[in-house]
């Protein structure tokens, strides 16, 4: 009893010791603050940030990398050198890329605080920091940007590829279309194209919404197919399910997981093309009016663009 008792005492002792070295202040910097800043007047949604300084910058390279970052929560900046410099001895390092998936009154975040040495072959230091950015100031935050066709109206199945700037993900679409991207504080993101000569009539549109996916398992899968079909009952109600489908590029599959499509009638008796997509941090919605006689060829042409997904 006594030899377990020694053991227990020496093991607590262990983890005591352990949890007391990583609560420790690293020798290489000292932690300012935490926190973020606004973009430019034109994207006024906020950047992460940590303000440190530096103690040993003679044979160490201190790293900040910000992750869950742009549309989709899945790019991550790494910022090697201070992005500015504040009361003399002050360094902050700031995202280069907007943080956008908030969640009001605050937005739980965490960046990492890498130290390398100073010829970067050897991770001396590597640490999470997680804080609360008050994010109320963004509420009203806007965002609508506009693309000019670049090309004219010609066949109307012409296909290229259109790169958006707040969506990391290319599409292939008609030239000839105009492009709006929007986002707004409740997070919805909507890129709409249409006819510039019929510029009240809507050709095409992929509306973005945060969603916590996570895996995308087969009951999952099942379960998002028929809450899409259900839920498009406020526009219409599906006549005819496609099926699923996997966009073309291999790349893109790791960040859309999945794609399911579908033929709705709306409320005024019109059908409708519908695409769904699921990636881990969001749900994907491609929506585009068919119009009479053609409407076999244009199915053809949106089963196209949906599959055209890919990244930049």
């Amino acid at each position: 009893m006594s030899s377990d008792g020694s053991a227990q005492s020496l093991s607590n002792k262990k983890l005591t010791a352990k949890i007391s070295k990583l609560n420790t202040a690293p020798r290489y910097y000292h932690l300012a603050g935490l926190g973020n800043a606004p973009g430019d007047s034109t994207n006024r949604f906020p950047h992460p940030l940590v303000i440190l300084r530096l103690l040993d910058t003679a044979r160490s390279i201190v790293v900040v990398r910000f992750p869950e970052l742009g549309m989709l929560g899945i790019t991550e900046d790494t910022v090697t050198t201070p992005s500015f410099k504040t009361h003399d001895t002050l360094l902050g390092y700031k995202s280069r890329e907007p943080l956008y998936l908030l969640t009001f009154p605050k937005t739980k975040y965490f960046l990492y605080i890498d130290v390398w040495s100073k010829n970067g072959k050897k991770l001396l230091d590597s640490r999470p920091f997680e804080f609360d950015i008050e994010v109320d100031a963004y509420k009203s935050a806007h965002l609508a940007l506009k693309h000019a066709p670049t090309a004219g109206m010609g066949s109307p199945t012409l296909r290229r590829r259109f790169q958006p700037t707040i969506l990391p993900l290319s599409i292939e679409t008609n030239p000839g279309w105009s492009a709006t991207e929007t986002l707004d504080s409740s997070m919805t993101y909507a890129l709409t194209f249409r006819d510039p000569t019929h510029p009240e009539k809507l050709k095409l549109s992929l509306t973005v919404r945060p969603a916590n996916v996570g895996t995308v398992d087969q009951g999952m899968w099942q379960r998002f197919k028929n809450d899409a079909e259900v839920s498009f009952g406020q526009r219409g109600v599906p006549t005819s399910t496609i099926g699923d489908f996997q966009i073309a590029d291999s790349a893109s599959r790791r960040i859309v997981k999945a794609g399911h499509e579908f033929i709705a009638k709306t409320t005024d008796s019109t059908l409708e093309y519908v695409a769904t997509f699921l990636t881990p941090r969001t749900i994907l919605m491609m929506l585009a009016p068919l119009d009479e006689p053609n409407q076999q060829l244009q199915v053809e042409y949106l089963q196209a663009i949906a599959r055209s997904l890919s990244k930049p």
